[in-house]
């Protein structure tokens, strides 16, 4: 056997090289790809200067429970929910939100992926945690790295290349959509999908390439946002016809279209898509659309232009270039004009059809064509007209209302366009003018936006402090309860989004389940059927939620009643230390004074409402049963008061009797002859004066 001898001279030289190697890939790789590293770490920059610094803090979820709209909050409270749920299968189930029926973290839009990633790790997590910072900051940095990518197979030098991946972040569809619905603002994904195309002739033509790299993209449309595969699925079409055409293939074009769709199919079925129960379809096809100005409306974006008329819901088909954009856009074009002209005079000599030799050209403007009719939809306007409305057959219209927010599906036709822009034309202009041009209009672009981005810097960039709805002392003690494992809504309280919140975060704290959440899609009659069934058996361990103007439902059922926080809990058993409702506080109502919900031309004080000169309180829409009815208010100035009393929408009156109203006392009965949901007493101001009213008060005396 042969024995090898290592000197220290030699040891230490193949160290050397090593070193030498491995310094050396690292320059080849930066010096490849130093534009795409640049365009992702300014992503990141320019991510921080909008949003700060507080959200990339893991431990901080403050700021997603206090979010305006609330979507933010059932981005979190459905991963918070789905951390701590027992496994299922398929993966993404989760049967705690709706219980007892299981529900998809797909319809949370709590960014599947990372929520199973997160979730096959939790308990290395932290008891508070959250990943929309982070996720955020990826999408910053994947759209700057991948929209140089794009550019630099058309630019010249590595400064066009920077300026114009720039254009992919400073873009407006793609802010807008940051921590509105986060999962949505993934719009890498269709960057990756424009990618295929633009890399077609080098890499993608190869059909096993394209076959893997777009089973990649399904599947990761399907596990961040199900609205990225019809956009997916619409460049898809153009890169098929891009193979068809310049590849020469037949069936094998076909291939990727394959993949997609299967790999999309599975990553919906895993993460639980097919198995909630829930409707695919929804209401809304055809509102929820893009308006033929979208382009270059900026609904509230722009310092310098004008807003145009669209519909309430077509805010889902903003599509905003930007003036800086709107500008090299219309710049490139005509030197692309100019460029095709000059080829067209000594083009009759070339080979091959019209489509083979412009084939690049008819894949964008075939793309572009879909996603604008796509998102159009079937009811096509340009500002207040309606241009056309296509009749639907019932099964389209079913199918097509999967995705009833058609106006997203503009973004494909944006994102050519922003390519468009930075790309053509660069023929005609020297490297300096060039750059010159794109650096001027990404100025542009950036004082025409700098408005909108103050405002979300001003909301995200300073910490907020949560402050849940439900701070009574009673609702620790069912938390800590044993006994207790679920929260069944018999009010409404789904439509109530911030208290519902509020009963996300303590039942996930807990670890109760709730009966019914904010879901992007509906459960249809399954929750109605789940809670008729709870009510009907009131079994020890579920604690009963009803609005406080809805006590009267209590009566129905064998429960021990507490009032929390404006709401009432009902529980089979007595709780602990907690001051159970008599029967006849049930059937008592108190207008909460501190609360300026029920005023008209009023105002809330340290005394109760002071209401003005032809103001009126009303409310408070109470769930009544037949019986007859005693209202007594106190207050100050109160003779010059009138007095109504309705339900059913307001048209069935009902008219007071032994009325006494003096300075400072109000009180009146009337007789209701049967149920009313919406029971309503109103109390006008017609005197000179302001009305001070301290107390409200309505009690069913008989029977």
């Amino acid at each position: 056997m042969k024995i090898r001898k290592w000197s220290a001279e030699g040891i230490a030289g193949k160290a050397a090289g090593g070193k030498a190697s491995r310094k050396d890939r690292m320059l080849s790789i930066w010096s490849e790809n130093k534009e795409i590293i640049i365009c992702a770490l300014l992503g990141a920059a320019v991510f921080v200067l909008i949003y700060g610094g507080y959200i990339l803090n893991p431990c901080y979820t403050d700021w997603l429970l206090t979010s305006e709209d609330g979507d933010l909050t059932q981005h979190y409270l459905g991963w918070k929910f789905y951390r701590h749920a027992p496994w299922r299968f398929p993966v993404g189930l989760i049967d705690t939100m709706a219980y007892p029926n299981a529900t998809s973290v797909i319809f949370t839009d709590s960014i599947p992926l990372f929520a199973f990633i997160f979730k096959v790790f939790r308990f290395l997590l932290p008891a508070k945690f959250q990943y929309f910072g982070w996720f955020g900051l990826m999408c910053f940095m994947l759209q700057g790295g991948i929209g140089a990518k794009l550019v630099k197979k058309y630019a010249e030098n590595s400064l066009w290349t920077v300026l114009g991946g720039m254009f992919f972040v400073i873009c407006p569809v793609f802010i807008n959509r940051m921590y509105w619905m986060t999962s949505l603002a993934s719009h890498f994904l269709c960057l990756l999908g424009i990618m295929f195309i633009v890399y077609y002739e080098p890499v993608y033509q190869n059909t096993k390439k394209a076959v893997i790299g777009w089973g990649v993209l399904g599947m990761l449309c399907a596990g961040i946002h199900i609205y990225f595969l019809p956009m997916g699925g619409v460049i898809l079409l153009g890169f098929v016809l891009l193979d068809l055409v310049k590849g020469k293939k037949k069936w094998k074009a076909f291939l990727p279209v394959g993949s997609y769709v299967l790999a999309a199919a599975a990553t919906i079925f895993l993460f639980g898509g097919f198995g909630s129960g829930m409707k695919a379809s929804n209401d809304g096809l055809g509102h929820y659309s893009f308006n033929l100005n979208g382009l270059w409306n900026p609904q509230g974006w722009s310092k310098y232009w004008k807003d145009m008329y669209y519909t309430d819901s077509q805010y889902e088909g903003f599509g905003y270039l930007g003036l800086g954009l709107m500008a090299l856009f219309l710049w490139a074009l005509l030197m692309q004009i100019g460029e095709w002209l000059e080829e067209g005079k000594g083009s009759s000599g070339k080979g091959g059809s019209w489509l083979e030799r412009h084939i690049q050209i008819a894949v964008w403007c075939f793309i572009g064509a879909l996603s604008l009719g796509m998102s159009a939809s079937h009811v096509v306007m340009y500002g207040a007209k309606v241009l056309y409305e296509m009749p639907l057959p019932g099964i389209l219209y079913k199918a097509w209302s999967v995705f009833r927010a058609t106006g997203r599906l503009i973004w494909p036709l944006v994102y050519i366009i922003v390519l468009g822009g930075v790309s053509m034309g660069r023929k005609k202009l020297g490297r300096r003018a060039g750059n010159l041009v794109l650096a001027v209009c990404l100025a542009l672009q950036l004082a025409d936006i700098r408005g909108m981005l103050a405002q979300k810097h001003e909301i995200y960039a300073r910490k907020d402090v949560y402050q849940t709805l439900l701070p009574s002392e009673g609702w620790t003690a069912i938390g800590e309860n044993k006994d207790l494992k679920h929260i069944c809504f018999v009010s409404d309280v789904a439509n109530s989004r911030k208290q519902l919140f509020s009963f996300g975060d303590f039942a996930s704290d807990y670890g109760l389940t709730l009966s019914n959440f904010y879901f992007a899609r509906s459960l249809g009659d399954k929750e109605r059927e789940a809670r008729e069934r709870a009510l009907a058996e009131c079994p020890p361990d579920t604690v009963f939620i009803f609005f406080d103007n809805e006590r009267q439902k209590g009566t129905a059922y064998p429960l021990h009643y507490y009032s929390m926080d404006g709401l009432i809990a009902g529980c089979s058993a007595p709780l602990e230390g907690q001051e159970p409702l008599s029967g006849e506080e049930l059937m008592t109502y108190r207008y909460d004074m501190g609360s300026g919900r029920f005023l008209n031309n009023g105002e809330v004080t340290e005394e109760g409402w002071m209401i003005h000169s032809y103001g009126n309180s009303y409310g408070p829409y109470l769930y009544a049963l037949p019986g007859t009815y005693r209202v007594e208010m106190a207050g100050s100035n109160m003779t010059g008061a009138d007095i109504k009393c309705y339900y059913s929408h307001g048209d069935v009156n009902l008219e007071p009797h032994d009325v006494v109203m003096e300075e400072n006392k109000i009180s009146y009965e009337v007789e209701l002859g049967e149920l009313a949901e919406d029971l309503e007493f109103v109390l006008w101001n017609v005197g000179g004066g302001d009305m001070m009213v301290n107390s409200v008060v309505i009690e069913r005396v008989y029977p």
